[in-house]
């Protein structure tokens, strides 16, 4: 066998380098940073969410923190390449790993090959080569070869020849696909595309191409075909590679709660009492205990918590998300003013909260130089206050002397994007605040309501977490942050008139999301207001709901206790729940996340609340077994989201009920479509009162026909199916003598005596 191309003291040096830390972050000089020491085992789970979740990283968090994984094959990262999973012969060479920001992907991909490195594990991989896509990002308007490119990223191989790369086991990993600025148009180098060219397709690893085409044909397959690969990503980007290039998705899910109290105990192996405390303190907040199964907010917390029991005689521990923040960097500018014995440089953290709060807009996580500088922010001040940079604003020197910047999570860039709005906003800089909320502002409830109106309109929720935080700095206790809020007065009737407006919010818009308005309550506990919590509690102690109208504020509020609660619902019934006229009921509708059996009958449900139904039969895992959407319109585009999800592998769904819904033929094709792509479940199917041609009987006949089906209730009541359309079903039935068919209703048809005959006769075959 080949000796190991890499020099293993010098990579240990730099992995040990970039690795003695947490998501990136390292651990500040007095506590133990040792990776074997600290490190805290992620598992990935198989069979991560199908498509895409635009939905707010934070948000999708909430939403599934609380779900017990039912049916995923959990892998240790150091067995990615060497699990078998079920049907398959062979374990996986091509896999893509899914999760949010500072859940633990980097990390993960960085213990594999320090553990690679060490000789630890998987040493069959003679060449491990490493890559992020924030260094690709440097070089994506140059050409270059496969080999030539891991030559300038990896100096240390530059004797690594052609032939070699052919005849070994070679593993590529890439970090970060979600940070990418370049391309990856698979459909140019697919063989049996329309518009295949030649040219796109390289499969020699001297050949030189675009570092896109190069990864493109990385990935399909035409180069190096032997090759492992392990991509990263954030979820919003994985639609970038099709899933024809990927054996497996995995999905990091964070920190379970055993793995949280495992990494508290670790972090603080010599002070038992301190990670009890620590402990104790996270499981007293919803928001703070959801936050922590992100590796990197557990070390937040640690911080926090730690310095306060140290320091703070009253005790007071943050329990909230704006406090917890808000102690975080006013520790670190604490920190700095120790160290470099002077004043902070007020300025020098105000422009990084401006870059943090243009950028947000953007969407841009990651910066070079000139971004930051475009804010008036001097790379070499910014430099000088390391306490501060490297705990809240990673600098990464990568190749060509550029400099890659980014925040260590995307919620600390929110935090500061709002600590610049607020500040703004104490300054009268109405420039940008009428820019950002697009009118004039005066006062404090002016101001957070147009903030407020401007985030609920947001499809993804991207400014989901940053308003949160805004409303928790209005809080006069969260403003001693450094001086960076300014001079403000806010009293308790202004506070009053805040909390009012939020209550009182009304959805006026049926495009909106009812996760959306969810939001609005989170706002409400970041301003210490638990009323509305306190309310819906007794409420669902209530022995007679009845009675109580809920407000639309107390059905986002029950919709989202619903949708955390420890337990999954048995059954989710919106008639249950007396609520308001409007779009009361709507908002409480992500609680079908949560449930076994949901019945939203007659609701008049919008494409957002199909969005929340698609997440619920598609999310991994989706416990949702029983649908019940009769008497609601459903338009191509809900369609649309509805038949992706029934198609998802995560779906379990066992019985769907649309009888006297609306439904264009188009819509109708999809369904029947979709049905016979996943019908391993599927038990009952009620499509009573729904106009059938004779081309979707057809359809339904060839789904009935499937080996797959188990269908073993078929409801068409009042369908109009005809002589020609029960031949249809009278031929489907008796083709598949093993049928599980048991009761098949077609009341109010015009079967005719002919129809009746063939229908009578196939089913007296399966009796």
């Amino acid at each position: 066998m080949p000796c190991r191309h890499v020099s293993l003291q010098e990579d240990l040096k730099v992995y040990k380098v970039t690795l003695d830390s947490l998501d990136g972050v390292t651990y500040v000089t007095e506590v133990p940073s040792s990776i074997s020491s600290i490190y805290t085992d992620l598992h990935l789970s198989a069979g991560g969410s199908e498509g895409v979740n635009q939905q707010h990283e934070v948000w999708q968090l909430e939403t599934t923190s609380n779900m017990k994984t039912l049916h995923d094959v959990l892998i240790k990262c150091r067995a990615v390449f060497k699990t078998l999973l079920p049907g398959r012969d062979k374990p996986s060479s091509r896999v893509l790993t899914k999760g949010i920001a500072g859940i633990g992907k980097t990390f993960s991909v960085r213990k594999f090959a320090l553990d690679w490195a060490r000789g630890l594990e998987n040493q069959d991989i003679i060449l491990l080569v490493p890559f992020s896509f924030r260094e690709l990002n440097l070089v994506r308007d140059e050409q270059h070869s496969l080999l030539s490119l891991i030559h300038v990223f990896h100096p240390t191989l530059k004797k690594v020849t052609a032939e070699q790369l052919a005849a070994w086991k070679v593993g590529f990993i890439f970090d970060g696909l979600d940070e990418s600025r370049f391309p990856l148009k698979f459909q140019n180098i697919d063989v049996d595309s329309d518009v295949f060219d030649n040219n796109d397709v390289v499969s020699d690893v001297t050949v030189t191409s675009s570092v896109g085409v190069l990864l493109t044909n990385l990935i399909k397959g035409n180069l190096l075909p032997s090759a492992l690969l392990w991509i990263t990503t954030r979820p919003a980007a994985a639609n970038q590679i099709p899933p024809a290039c990927v054996d497996m998705v995995t999905e990091v899910r964070g920190f379970t709660d055993p793995q949280k109290e495992e990494l508290f105990r670790k972090m603080f192996s010599d002070d038992a009492e301190l990670a009890s405390t620590i402990i104790s303190h996270v499981k007293t907040s919803k928001s703070i205990h959801i936050m922590c199964h992100i590796p990197v907010f557990c070390w937040m917390t640690a911080t926090v918590v730690e310095d306060l029991v140290k320091t703070d005689e009253t005790g007071q521990l943050p329990k909230n998300l704006t406090g917890m923040y808000r102690h975080f960097i006013s520790l670190q500018i604490k920190r700095m003013k120790t160290k470099y014995d002077k004043e902070t440089d007020g300025d020098v953290l105000l422009k990084l909260c401006k870059v943090a709060f243009e950028h947000l807009e953007k969407g841009s996580v990651m910066f070079y130089q000139e971004d930051l500088e475009e804010c008036g922010l001097d790379v070499n001040a910014a430099a000088l206050y390391s306490g501060v940079c490297t705990e809240i604003f990673k600098r990464e020197g990568v190749l060509f002397q550029k400099t890659v910047y980014s925040f260590v999570h995307l919620s600390i860039q929110e935090f500061l994007a709002a600590v610049y709005l607020f500040h703004c906003f104490t300054q009268k800089n109405m420039k940008v605040l009428k820019t950002f909320v697009g009118v004039d502002v005066g006062s404090l409830e002016d101001f957070l309501k147009r903030v407020m109106e401007k985030a609920v309109k947001s499809k993804n929720g991207h400014l989901d977490l940053f308003v949160r935080f805004l409303h928790g700095l209005s809080l006069q206790s969260n403003q001693s942050l450094g001086g960076l809020l300014g001079q403000t007065e806010n009293s308790p009737e202004q506070i009053q008139r805040v909390i009012n407006n939020l209550k009182e919010m009304k959805n006026t818009d049926a495009s909106l999301s009812p996760d959306r308005f969810i939001n609005i309550f989170h706002c409400l506990m970041e301003m210490n207001d638990h009323s509305v919590h306190q309310e819906i509690q007794q409420y669902l102690k209530s022995a007679d709901r009845s009675k109580t109208e809920l407000s639309e504020i107390q059905c986002s509020a029950l919709g989202f206790m619903l949708l955390t609660s420890g337990e999954v619902l048995e059954e989710f019934d919106l008639h249950q729940y007396n609520t308001p006229p409007g779009w009361g009921p709507s908002r409480i509708i992500p609680a079908v996340r949560n449930s076994r059996k949901a019945r939203l009958v007659g609701h008049q449900l919008t494409e957002p609340l199909y969005e929340v139904v698609a997440s619920a039969l598609s999310s991994n895992p989706s416990h949702l077994r029983e649908l019940d959407i009769s008497y609601n319109p459903i338009t191509d585009p809900s369609m649309d989201l509805l038949t992706a999800a029934l198609k998802s592998p995560n779906c379990q769904l066992e019985i769907l009920r649309l009888a006297g819904c609306t439904i264009t033929q188009t819509g109708l094709e999809l369904l029947l479509s979709a049905l016979s792509s996943n019908l391993l479940h599927l038990r009952e199917l009620d499509l009573s009162f729904i106009g059938l041609q004779e081309s979707q009987l057809l359809q339904l006949s060839a789904v009935l026909k499937s080996p797959q089906c188990r269908l073993q209730i078929l409801r068409l009541s009042g369908c109009g199916v005809t002589e020609e359309g029960c031949s249809s079903l009278a031929s489907a039935v008796t083709s598949k003598p093993s049928s599980q068919l048991k009761q098949l209703d077609l009341n109010f048809s015009h079967l005719g005596d002919s129809g009746l005959k063939k229908l009578s006769a196939a089913l007296e075959t399966v009796k």
